[in-house]
């Protein structure tokens, strides 16, 4: 992935998840390191990068049974890395006190209506949770 095309978002945009339909000609491209590639990027969504936390979280659900199209939004992710590796966090001082953001979606998962939340903590002027 080191000469891939750069990509503006994590994941596309409106995508829904719906699972694949499986033929018999399938089985034997299904030897992705997708278990490795998701630590590596769950690594990168907690420790320097929480733009990708999201689609990190999105793509975590699958990895016992990944599909291609699950490797493809991986990879994507990658390309979105490739095209934002300047960006950084940059904590200043500040007389801001701590600030929270929340969301959630209402049963928005397509394969099992689940609700899914998400929040942000910045101080400092930048994410620290």
């Amino acid at each position: 992935m080191e000469n891939c095309n750069k990509c503006a978002t994590p994941m596309e945009i409106n995508s829904k998840h719906k699972p694949e339909e499986k033929c018999d000609d399938d089985e034997s491209d299904t030897n992705w390191p997708y278990r490795e590639l998701i630590g590596c990027l769950n690594y990168l969504s907690n420790a320097t990068r929480p733009d990708i936390a999201n689609a990190v979280s999105k793509l975590s659900q699958k990895v016992t049974n990944p599909e291609k199209s699950d490797w493809k939004s991986a990879k994507r992710v990658l390309r979105y890395l490739k095209g934002t590796i300047q960006r950084s966090l940059v904590y200043k001082k500040t007389s801001n006190c701590i600030q929270g953001f929340s969301d959630a979606d209402w049963g928005n998962c397509l394969l099992d209506r689940r609700s899914y939340s998400g929040y942000a903590f910045i101080l400092g002027g930048a994410c620290i949770s």
